[in-house]
C-alpha cells in the first residue's frame, strides 16, 4: 500500500476503508486523476499478477482485450459519464474471473479520501470465506462433525466429495446434512449456503 501522506483524520478514514474491505474478503483500491492507484488493500494485493496488475501506478488487467475494456470504464468514470458501466469481470489464467465493481465518490467525499475519486473492489469467485470453529455450534446446536459438513457445503464440495474428505458413506452425509437444514431452519442446500456464506462474512474470517 502507497504511504499515507495526510492528517490523521484522512490517514484514519483510508487505512478504515481499506481494513474493513480485507476482513470482508474483497480487494479494494482508491483511484485518483488520471487513472493513478493512491492505495490498495492486502487483498487487491493478492491478486496482482494474477489477472491485476500495476503499470506505472495505474491498475491493469492481465489480459490485454479485458485491459482495454477497464482503461475505458475507468476513463468513462473520472470523465462523469453516467451511464459508465459499474462492473466488469477480468479473466484470469486459472480460475474463474474475478470481478470488479467501479464505485465513484462523490465530490463531497473525496477529500477524506486523499483525492480517491473511485474504489474498485474486487472478488474472487474462487474464495470460501473461513467459519471459526465454534460459530455453528454456538448458534445453531450444530455438532463439530456437522459444522465441518456445513462448511464443506458453502465451498462448493458435493456429498460426494464431502464423504471422501471424510471417509464416510453418502448416506451418513446426507442425514447430516438433513439434520443441517433442520437446525437452521432453511429448506435447500442453496438457502443454507447463502446463509453460511454471509455469517462466514459477518464473522471476518477471511484468510
Amino acid at each position: 500500500m502507497h504511504q499515507l501522506r495526510t492528517s490523521s483524520h484522512q490517514v484514519s478514514v483510508v487505512h478504515c476503508f481499506l481494513r474493513v474491505f480485507d476482513t470482508l474478503g474483497f480487494g479494494a483500491l482508491l483511484i485518483g486523476d488520471e487513472r493513478k492507484v493512491l492505495h490498495f488493500n492486502r487483498k487487491a494485493k493478492e491478486h496482482l499478477g494474477g489477472g491485476l496488475a500495476l503499470r506505472a501506478h495505474r491498475l491493469a488487467a492481465t489480459d490485454p482485450s479485458a485491459d482495454r475494456l477497464l482503461q475505458s470504464v475507468l476513463e468513462a468514470h473520472l470523465s462523469g459519464q453516467e451511464e459508465a458501466r459499474e462492473a466488469l469481470g477480468l479473466p484470469r489464467r486459472e480460475g474463474r474471473p474475478l470481478i470488479l465493481r467501479i464505485v465513484a465518490f462523490p465530490d463531497g467525499v473525496q477529500a477524506a479520501f486523499e483525492g480517491a475519486r473511485l474504489a474498485i473492489l474486487v472478488a474472487d469467485p474462487e474464495f470460501c470465506p473461513d467459519l471459526p470453529p465454534e460459530l455453528l455450534p454456538q448458534v445453531f446446536g450444530l455438532t463439530r462433525r456437522e459444522a465441518t459438513v456445513a462448511t464443506q457445503l458453502m465451498c462448493g464440495c458435493s456429498l460426494q466429495d464431502i464423504a471422501e474428505m471424510t471417509g464416510i458413506g453418502v448416506g451418513t452425509v446426507r442425514a447430516q446434512v438433513k439434520a443441517i437444514l433442520a437446525k437452521t431452519r432453511t429448506k435447500r442446500q442453496a438457502e443454507l449456503v447463502g446463509l453460511l456464506t454471509r455469517l462466514a462474512i459477518l464473522a471476518g474470517r477471511t484468510t
